[in-house]
């Protein structure tokens, strides 16, 4: 700091305590006090604003639904379609279910769940400069099947976004079918995919569905179950006490969609 400097600072110090300056200049130069007991550490939150995207999506009409079907000695569990849009430019999208089936002495048993959900939503530019935007598309499943001496168990997940003048985007997760004591644990990812949009209206397509099923038997026979939602959507009750999962994480349990909207560039004309 040179000589001038120092001068205005002892200048300004003087002034302050000899209240010859504005209180509204005294608080923007002078630290905040901020009181602590003694011995006690001081904690400090400095929190920001966040600036808002330059594209989003603004949620339009909805149409979801979860369809058990139930025959025999069965059960299911979860059924749940969460919608969730945590900021401006991105969507999740949760299914969570499950489904067991026992076929004893009195008959063949079959359990499902089945969801749809149709989503519409706009694409919006929210700055001028913005010309396009670009969706981007990701999406796992997570969960467990189990089979024993007969009978099978197997879900199947998909996601289409549609609309605009393009292509569109559309993710098919692998299916799964396990039968013959087999048992198997899912964690699959597919994607990002993405697309080039414009300004407009857009609709979300998803569909889940996950089943247990068993033939009539005589034989002592534990169920085969399609685990894809948290506890306890599934009750111990209906696990082997052999279970292969025993102590396995089960919050993510679903089929989930996330999709996000940023700005895209377009190339210049005559470009490449």
């Amino acid at each position: 700091m040179n000589r001038i400097n120092r001068r205005m600072v002892l200048g300004l110090g003087m002034a302050t305590a000899a209240g010859l300056v504005p209180a509204g200049l005294r608080a923007a130069n002078q630290p905040a006090q901020v009181p602590a007991a003694p011995g006690q550490p001081l904690n400090i939150v400095v929190t920001t604003a966040v600036p808002a995207p330059d594209v989003s999506f603004v949620l339009g009409s909805r149409s979801a639904k979860v369809t058990p079907c139930r025959s025999g000695c069965t059960h299911t569990g979860g059924g749940n379609i969460d919608v969730v849009q945590p900021s401006p430019d991105t969507l999740i999208v949760t299914m969570s279910g499950a489904a067991v089936a026992y076929g004893g002495p009195t008959g063949p048993a079959l359990a499902s769940q089945v969801f749809d959900l149709v989503q519409n939503f706009d694409v919006s530019f929210d700055k001028p400069t913005v010309k396009a935007a670009k969706i981007i598309m990701d999406a796992r499943v997570i969960g467990f099947l189990r089979s024993h001496k007969i009978g099978s168990a197997e879900e199947c997940a998909s996601a289409t976004v549609s609309g605009g003048t393009g292509p569109g985007l559309t993710l098919s997760m692998p299916p799964h079918t396990v039968s013959g004591r087999e048992s198997i644990s899912i964690n699959d990812k597919e994607g990002p995919v993405s697309v080039v949009v414009t300004a407009g209206k857009y609709c979300l397509t998803q569909t889940f569905q996950v089943q247990a099923s068993m033939p009539k038997s005589l034989l002592p026979c534990k169920a085969p179950s399609a685990e894809f939602a948290p506890d306890p959507a599934l009750d111990p009750i209906w696990i082997s006490p052999k279970e292969p999962f025993h102590g396995a994480k089960k919050a993510d349990l679903g089929f989930q969609v996330v999709l996000k909207v940023v700005p895209e560039e377009l190339p210049e004309p005559g470009k490449k």
